[in-house]
């Protein structure tokens, strides 16, 4: 589960892309999602299967739509109290994505995750400037999935795959200019999430480590999105447009075993996109 002061990086080595996740879905499986300081409107039903989030962040903060499926009859409220008591994730939550921090007045890339018939909490735990997550001043909802129709694999299939691991990332293919469709997997023991950021001239990723952990002044990078916290095997297919610029990606999920972020195990990459 993502930290309360995070957002998310990258080492690209080559791994063969599986036939997986298709990205492109039929219109009546798209859920326009919209964030506002501090709520998320979406449906409180949905059926499962595959589904596309499209996230709008119609406020003045940095949000996300992050997405937990809860064992047993627990709700959204119980996760959050779950946040507020600290401690190792509960075990009843389990990470399964949705796209990620988008700066305020953008729309972040189409996220596509397989739904399973159950309970989920819908969650924006980015903080505020006054240190305080988004979720603890309200932004959370409940959402139910009932069984229904599963949607064939429509093509066309992922044309590169982005692998997460302890502590890295890895890519089927070198990101280039132009729309990809990705297919990004957890691989890794613990759960990690996927954040882009674009870097603004003459900052660099470790100005985006230092700027989270106060969020003073204006930020060094333009956040674009990405997969919020996957669990270990959970997947999400990613829709990404890429223009000439100097990128990174991180991940600010507290390891389990000291508490730092991952990026200070190095799960940090940046890379330019000519």
């Amino acid at each position: 589960m993502i930290n309360v002061s995070v957002l998310l990086g990258l080492s690209l080595l080559t791994v063969p892309v599986p036939a997986s996740m298709p990205v492109r879905l039929r219109a009546d499986h798209v859920v326009r999602v919209v964030a506002t300081d501090y709520r998320l409107s979406l449906p409180t039903s949905l059926h499962a299967g595959l589904t596309t989030f499209r996230l709008e962040n119609q406020g003045h903060e940095l949000h996300q739509l992050y997405l937990a499926r809860l064992a047993g009859e627990k709700s959204a409220a119980d996760l959050v109290n779950a946040i507020k008591a600290g401690g190792p994730p509960p075990s009843w939550a389990i990470d399964v994505g949705g796209p990620n921090g988008v700066d305020p007045a953008g729309t972040a890339p189409d996220v596509t995750v397989r739904l399973t018939p159950g309970h989920y909490a819908a969650l924006c735990i980015i903080p505020s400037a006054d240190g305080v997550p988004h979720v603890m001043k309200g932004m959370y909802a409940d959402v139910t999935v009932v069984p229904g129709p599963q949607q064939a694999s429509l093509p066309p299939s992922p044309d590169l795959t982005v692998t997460l691991q302890d502590y890295g990332y890895r890519a089927s293919a070198p990101l280039t200019a132009g729309y990809h469709r990705v297919l990004v997997r957890n691989d890794g023991k613990q759960s990690h999430e996927l954040e882009l950021a674009r870097l603004a001239p003459g900052k660099s990723p470790g100005d985006i480590v230092a700027w989270i952990e106060r969020m003073k002044g204006a930020p060094p990078a333009s956040f674009l999105g990405g997969v919020s916290p996957l669990a270990p095997g959970q997947e999400n297919a990613l829709s990404l447009t890429l223009t000439p610029g100097h990128y990174v990606m991180l991940c600010f999920i507290p390891d389990a075993t000291d508490g730092k972020p991952h990026t200070a195990h190095g799960m940090i990459h940046d890379f330019i996109i000519k």
